[in-house]
């Protein structure tokens, strides 16, 4: 059985951090680690994460307020030949990592993501979003729409040591990441069609704005470039309007 790494990267979280490292502690599949960055946090945070007595957590400390860093710190400690994702207030459902295992070794995946659930501050469930399933569809819509959840995913570590690991500006880091994959054409994206992650909705967390539009644009143009593909060129004014619409 090979070994998961759970990257979590956490700041100021002590409203919901403790239901989210339950859900991971708490996973069928048993052979992980979770690796916690506290980051720039001044609240209750690490007083919760210090209430778990499980020998899986390792916690590190971090001054450096920027998720691609802190990714990549989380990353440089991961022992697993797995890397999965999960955000400080989202909930994995309990079979989740057995179901994408399943898929990476059985079919030979890179990346594998899965639709979620939308849950309130409360836990009650208020919407879902399926993604597209096969390589070929994430790959074709990447341009215009979200097509991975950044904390439903797990891959492969050597996948991303390959390519340098998160890099990106300030915002929507897992879109750039997505995008440098890409490249390579033999790397194979794969959403599972049930929601296997609960992801969260409330007044704290980060939200998208003309910023995270604006380096989404930046990315695009980029790949179009590198790519001399028309799709990107064309990604990129899609997000330019959303910046300045924004």
């Amino acid at each position: 059985m090979k070994k998961i790494s759970v990257l979590l990267c956490a700041k100021d979280a002590e409203d919901f951090i403790e239901a989210s490292i339950k859900s991971i502690l708490d996973q069928t599949y048993k052979n992980i680690e979770l690796i916690i960055v506290i980051n720039c946090s001044s609240d209750k945070t690490m007083q919760i994460i210090q209430s778990f007595s499980d020998d899986r957590i390792k916690i590190l400390k971090s001054n450096i307020c920027q998720l691609n860093y802190n990714l990549n710190y989380a990353l440089s400690h991961a022992s697993g030949e797995y890397i999965a994702r999960i955000d400080a207030d989202d909930i994995a459902i309990k079979d989740r990592f057995e179901k994408q295992v399943k898929i990476l070794e059985r079919d030979n995946y890179d990346v594998v993501g899965s639709n979620i659930e939308y849950i309130d501050e409360n836990n009650n469930i208020i919407g879902e979003k399926k993604y597209p399933e096969h390589n070929k569809e994430i790959r074709d819509k990447i341009f215009y729409k979200a097509v991975l959840v950044h904390p439903s995913i797990m891959c492969k570590k050597e996948t991303l040591l390959n390519i340098g690991g998160y890099l990106g500006g300030r915002f929507a880091q897992d879109l750039d990441l997505w995008l440098r994959l890409m490249r390579n054409k033999n790397i194979k994206f794969y959403n599972i069609q049930e929601p296997l992650l609960k992801y969260r909705i409330h007044s704290n967390q980060a939200k998208g704005n003309s910023l995270t539009y604006a380096d989404v644009a930046g990315y695009m143009f980029r790949e179009s470039i590198y790519s001399k593909s028309l799709k990107y060129f064309l990604g990129a004014w899609i997000y330019f309007a959303k910046a300045i619409l924004k």
